[in-house]
């Protein structure tokens, strides 16, 4: 199921010319084939298939009345939302990959693939690393949510690494040189491209999304741009709307989308500019995800929008402060890969080194100081694996990064006064960054992703690790 937006690409262009000639047609099939031969969801379904399967604005509704009349059901009857309601036989997983100050989200159900926005440059590499570890070979659907480049970067680099049968994007231009790379891309290798309207529904596997913004393009508002879906699997659903700010919010509440979610991916990394106390409302999220870059200049997450997080009743997850994040549907419930994290220091207090005073940093133990850097294990252990755990995990680490980390301090200070270029690191293996063992990253950080390192921060960084920034190993 389908209904495709304004279609750039001219070989798609062909459902909605003879939009009118299937209509006779699938008259014609029923005069010819008898009165009472062919039941109304037959007919409907002789329509789509002699459109190639993309059926147009209404027909959905048209297809799940004829079928409920077929099996008793009431043509009036209220239709659920497609995907909603109806109990799927699997998972699908929704990954907020930790790309710093950006946005990158991977859905998959079903063994099909959807990529909606890559980060920018210097997580494009990553960003296509990561798939190709997920066994990702196609992509269903590339989605650029608009056009700047801490979304946009990553997308050019999957759309030149994967075969991808259609992209979705905003109908608006720029004069950027990313901007220039991703038309570039479309064209060379001949991708579907469509700009698709409010309304337009598509699946991935047994799952569907809805575009839900924007109600219109303007070359002025980059941001308001953003294409924003609106994901549904069995009774889950999640909003992600791109860097949508205020206005596009409004319009979106005056325009009666539904937008209740369980996942609500916060707009725009946490800007006070997004996230408006109304919108919040609608959306009634029992979980927000912020994605943004540990000490941004920005100082995202913002206070502003973490209070309302906290009185909407929302867990709290931060790509900032637990990197790498994934949650599963089973169509009824949500798992998460960490536990929401209790840090509610803004953007500006986490670039500071701003300790976390609500005594609870994430999953970090009681008497942790939850700092940016140079925090204090006051406990007398670092919160991370058994020895044993360890060990396996360092084995693996060293296959690709030629050693693994986990330990107790960082570097030792020789005798003459001079810093040892040898210490203790832990290392995320999922995320490709070192810490010092006393940060707090650590203690969030999932246990088959973390190894143990003993040596020098050049031989991790020459291994393709980057230091984190919080703790500044």
């Amino acid at each position: 199921m389908q209904t495709a937006g304004k279609q750039k690409n001219k070989k798609y262009n062909v459902n909605r010319i003879r939009s009118g000639a299937v209509a006779l047609c699938a008259t014609l099939l029923l005069l010819l084939s008898g009165c009472g031969a062919a039941s109304d969801g037959q007919a409907v379904r002789q329509q789509a298939a002699l459109s190639g399967g993309a059926l147009q604005d209404g027909q959905m509704s048209e297809l799940q009345m004829a079928e409920q009349q077929e099996n008793g059901g009431s043509p009036t009857e209220e239709m659920a939302e497609p995907g909603e309601g109806q109990m799927p036989d699997g998972t699908l997983s929704v990954t907020f990959l930790d790309v710093g100050q950006g946005n990158a989200v991977l859905v998959e159900q079903g063994g099909a693939y959807m990529l909606i926005d890559g980060g920018n440059r210097d997580y494009s590499s990553f960003v296509v690393s990561y798939l190709k570890e997920q066994g990702v070979e196609e992509l269903a659907y590339v989605i650029a949510s608009h056009y700047d480049a801490d979304h946009l970067n990553g997308v050019v680099g999957a759309l030149h690494a994967f075969s991808c049968g259609q992209v979705l994007a905003p109908d608006y231009v720029t004069d950027t040189r990313v901007y220039e790379s991703f038309e570039r891309v479309i064209k060379e290798q001949d991708i579907a491209l469509a700009y698709p309207a409010v309304g337009d529904t598509y699946t991935l596997g047994d799952a569907s999304f809805t575009v839900v913004c924007p109600k219109a393009y303007d070359p002025k508002e980059d941001n308001d741009n953003s294409v924003g879906i609106r994901l549904v699997y069995g009774d889950t659903s999640f909003l992600i709307c791109g860097d949508a700010g205020k206005a596009e919010e409004q319009a979106m509440l005056d325009s009666g989308v539904t937008l209740e979610s369980d996942v609500y991916l916060a707009s725009h990394h946490g800007s006070e500019g997004s996230s408006s106390e109304a919108f919040m409302r609608a959306v009634s999220p029992s979980a927000v995800v912020i994605s943004a870059g540990a000490g941004n200049s920005y100082g995202h997450p913002t206070r502003t929008v973490l209070d309302r997080v906290k009185a909407c009743g929302a867990a709290l997850y931060r790509t900032d402060l637990q990197g790498t994040i994934t949650v599963t549907s089973d169509g009824t419930s949500l798992s998460w890969s960490v536990d929401a994290t209790q840090d509610y220091r803004d953007g500006d207090e986490v670039a500071a080194g701003a300790a976390d005073t609500t005594g609870t940093s994430g999953t970090a133990g009681a008497g942790v100081t939850d700092a940016a850097a140079g925090s204090t294990d006051t406990t007398g252990t670092s919160g991370t694996a058994d020895t044993a755990d360890s060990a396996a995990q360092a084995s693996v680490a060293a296959d690709t990064a030629g050693s693994a980390a986990q330990a107790s301090s960082g570097g030792e200070t020789a005798a003459d006064g001079t810093a040892d270029v040898t210490g203790e690191y832990v290392l995320n293996t999922n995320t490709k960054k070192f810490h010092r063992p006393s940060c707090s990253s650590v203690a969030q950080m999932s246990p088959e992703n973390k190894a143990a390192f003993s040596g020098s921060r050049e031989e991790l960084i020459a291994a393709g690790y980057d230091p984190c920034k919080r703790c500044n190993p």
